[in-house]
């Protein structure tokens, strides 16, 4: 197995761990101080550390320093596709050292000086919404996102603006992957009621009419879209934090699928319920998600967006393909219990199925074979650890926090250069190695190893789970509590009998109701006429309403009518 590394940030500091060794290596990075902020390039070779001091770029590969930033506060840090420049953003404060429209946001030249005064270009972001600017995969075109527009820099010469797309309003703007033609997705949410909407563009063409693909919605909180590798199509999430039918307490979210040939249409789900995740898989045209209220189903997906598996209903929230796409994990973190399954993606067979208890961070190594898991704080600030596993469900590591004192915050592989090829797929578990794997009901130790049936009942005179007196009955009475839980199941179980036997409705009796629902409504409308009278009888008195209190006067005339049909 070819070694492999990964970091561990914590109140210790930064340290790099050899895999499968599992042991501290010494690296030019490493650091006792406690670290506000770590960041990896995404080929591996450069990492990015704020040691509270100042922040330095460290090359990995070559172990040595790149750059040395003059920057203590930085909180937040990416790399730009190639390596070329580092972006890094910090709370907007105003000071003696920060005066007012200070930058807060600075893109940083990788190949400049070694000791950088002046970063290439700064713009003022106050909060961490659509701070990160976004490059083209080559690096030949970057955009950012402002209030009321979106500014292009080619070539990386952030000395002019090269396009714009100028809207009364930005919600965000997505870059999809992929090399040219290149193609930017750009959300407006709703303005004085107008509806949102998302439009697909070819870069350079951004003229309302010239969008290659377009999707509105009535309302939308949050918006996210995630392409698929190639950038030829992608998902839309569009969640709302209030579902109006009241039927779910997370709100209400929808998918849509959007396409550079002009497709945009909802993606329909066979369960009602939130979405917990959705994710492409990296190697193929296909995508999973996890929708409906627990236990969720988990659903594969074509590029027709046609269901074309089903890998059954259980207690998910996050879908974790391994970078080669030829397994995928499906988890239940954060709140749930921990449970895992992994799916051979080519047979669709179950490879394993295990628990990994308050786990709160899970990555895939880059050979695709093994992954980390982690319990972290501030999410959960006791017994802080992590642990190496196969897709088997083998620990092959375990390191836990050496005092209640000392914490771990994060983990990361160092990732490689280049994509590994694929792992090869384990054996799929058989129905037995899964039963074991599952925790077992409690047994007391006198009775392990013995048949169920051998078992012998904690209470006497016990059949089917009823009582039945008997000699030693004056002895080992029921309590009264479990005679009244008797009761209410013996009349409980009363009540549906009586139910299942009520006949069905007469027409006389549906006539009824239907003029209840009449005289109801009716009552209701006269109801709002009151309040109409009393807003009216304030505009009199020189009182001066609100906007939502004038409409209500205004919509006085419908009521009337409406009124007078219900009474016809």
């Amino acid at each position: 197995m070819a070694e492999q590394f990964f970091l561990t940030r914590g109140s210790e500091g930064l340290k790099k761990y050899s895999y499968p060794n599992c042991e501290i290596v010494k690296s030019v990075f490493d650091t006792p101080k406690r670290c506000s902020g770590v960041c990896m390039s995404n080929n591996g070779k450069y990492i990015a550390v704020c040691n509270g001091s100042e922040t330095i770029v460290y090359d990995v590969e070559e172990n040595k320093i790149v750059t040395t930033l003059a920057r203590s506060r930085t909180m937040l840090m990416a790399f730009s596709p190639k390596n070329t420049h580092l972006v890094t953003w910090r709370q907007y404060q105003v000071s003696e050292e920060f005066p007012e429209n200070t930058p807060n946001v600075e893109i940083w030249r990788l190949d400049a000086e070694p000791q950088q005064e002046k970063p290439a270009y700064g713009y003022v972001k106050r909060g961490q919404s659509l701070w990160e600017p976004l490059w083209s995969e080559d690096e030949k075109t970057c955009a950012r996102a402002c209030n009321a527009e979106v500014q292009f820099f080619e070539d990386n010469d952030f000395s002019k603006v090269a396009k714009r797309i100028q809207r009364d309003k930005v919600g965000g703007v997505f870059v999809a992957p992929g090399g040219e033609p290149y193609h930017v997705a750009l959300y407006v949410p709703s303005i004085k009621g107008a509806h949102a909407f998302v439009q697909l563009y070819l870069y350079g063409s951004f003229e309302k009419t010239a969008a290659v693909a377009h999707r509105s919605f009535m309302k939308v909180d949050n918006l996210n879209i995630k392409f698929n590798k190639s950038g030829k199509c992608g998902i839309i999430i569009a969640a709302n934090d209030v579902d109006k039918t009241g039927s779910s307490y997370y709100g209400q979210t929808l998918l849509y699928f959007i396409s550079i040939r002009g497709e945009s249409n909802q993606i329909v789900l066979k369960k009602n319920g939130p979405v917990y995740s959705v994710e492409w898989n990296p190697a193929k045209d296909e995508f999973i998600v996890l929708y409906g209220f627990m236990p969720c189903k988990a659903t594969l997906f074509n590029v027709k967006c046609d269901p074309i598996h089903e890998f059954g209903e259980n207690h998910y929230n996050e879908i974790l393909f391994n970078p080669q796409g030829n397994m995928v994990g499906l988890c239940g973190f954060g709140n749930l219990r921990g449970k895992i399954k992994f799916y051979d993606m080519d047979s669709k067979k179950l490879l394993s199925d295990f628990v990994a208890p308050d786990t709160t961070y899970f990555e895939w190594a880059p050979s695709g074979d093994v992954f980390i898991t982690g319990t972290l704080s501030p999410r959960l600030r006791q017994d802080n650890e992590f642990k190496l596993w196969d897709v088997c469900g083998k620990t092959l590591h375990h390191w836990r926090v050496p005092s209640d004192e000392t914490q771990l915050w994060q983990l990361k592989w160092i990732n490689s250069a280049t994509l590994l090829p694929p792992p090869p797929v384990p054996r799929p578990a058989t129905s037995k190695e899964i039963a074991a794997s599952k925790p077992q009901a409690y047994r007391p130790p006198g009775s392990r190893g013995k048949p169920a049936a051998a078992t012998r009942s904690l209470l006497p005179n016990v059949n089917d789970g009823v009582y039945k007196p008997g000699s030693d009955a004056s002895r080992n009475q029921p309590s009264k509590q479990a005679m009244k839980n008797q009761r209410k199941r013996e009349n409980k179980a009363k009540q549906n009998e009586e139910q299942n036997a009520k006949p069905e409705p007469t027409m006389q009796d549906l006539q009824s109701t239907i003029v209840d629902e009449k005289e109801k409504k009716i009552r209701n409308l006269k109801k709002k006429l009151n309040q109409i009278e009393k807003l009216k009888a304030q505009v009199s008195a020189g009182k001066a309403l609100e906007k939502n209190q004038m409409d209500k006067i205004a919509t006085e005339n419908e009521i009337i009518e409406e009124i007078k049909r219900l009474e016809i």
